[in-house]
């Protein structure tokens, strides 16, 4: 029996969309209960949406600087409570990855979201999530 829930945390406002769906702005964020991973999912449309993770739980190490025009249009601004996500993409051989190098940014007050594109070539589009132990059969 599957007791695994999903939690409704709110609703999410991204004001230009999400790349590739910007006709789409209205979308809700859920967890799966006791888990490290959150569903975005459209409202408009409920054949869209994401699964992401917090990357700072699996990166303790990763930052980036947001820019201004990114806060004005967010209304952030030093008391704002913000979070961030990365999406979550699962490729062949069931291999996870994240993309560290466009997190989404959520001022987490005014619900206001934005995918936002960095800088930093430090962080990678296809970041492995868990390193796969090796196999012997390959």
């Amino acid at each position: 029996m599957n007791t695994s829930q999903k939690v409704e945390l709110g609703k999410l406002f991204f004001e230009d969309g999400i790349p590739g769906f910007s006709h789409l702005q209205f979308f809700q964020l859920m967890q799966e209960e006791e888990s490290p991973f959150f569903l975005i999912q459209s409202t408009e449309d409920k054949d869209v949406g994401f699964w992401v993770v917090d990357p700072f739980v699996f990166f303790p190490s990763y930052e980036f600087s947001l820019s201004s025009v990114t806060k004005e249009t967010l209304r952030i601004n030093e008391s704002s409570p913000v979070a961030v996500f990365s999406i979550v993409t699962i490729r062949e051989n069931n291999q996870t990855t994240v993309n560290l190098k466009a997190p989404i940014v959520v001022n987490l007050s005014n619900r206001m979201g934005r995918q936002v594109i960095l800088q930093e070539d430090s962080y990678s589009i296809r970041q492995q999530l868990i390193e796969q132990p090796a196999t012997e059969n390959k």
